[in-house]
Order: C-alpha cells, then structure tokens, then sequence
C-alpha cells in the first residue's frame, strides 16, 4: 500500500506542450484543410 502511493507521488504533474508543437499543429491543420477544400473542388468540377 505505501509503495502504491509512493509511486503516485513521483509522477510528474501536467507539462503544457512547447509553443512550436502547438503552431505546428495549427499549420499543418490549415494546410490539410486546404488541401481537402482543394480535393473536393476537383471532384465536383468533374475531375478533369
């Protein structure tokens, strides 16, 4: 029981993310959106 506790103690708390992740998935976000507005153009334009 002591152990169980103690191993939960040594555990770090909450670390928020580097600003460089969160910007990157925001890019990557815009650029797969577009990429998607852009895929679904061609289709309903007929393919061509």
């Amino acid at each position: 029981m002591d152990e169980e506790i103690l191993d939960t103690e040594e555990q770090p708390g909450y670390t928020p993310r580097p600003k460089w992740q969160i910007w990157g998935a925001w890019i990557a976000l815009l650029v797969f959106a577009a990429f998607l507005v852009m895929y679904y153009t061609n289709v309903f334009r007929g393919g061509a």
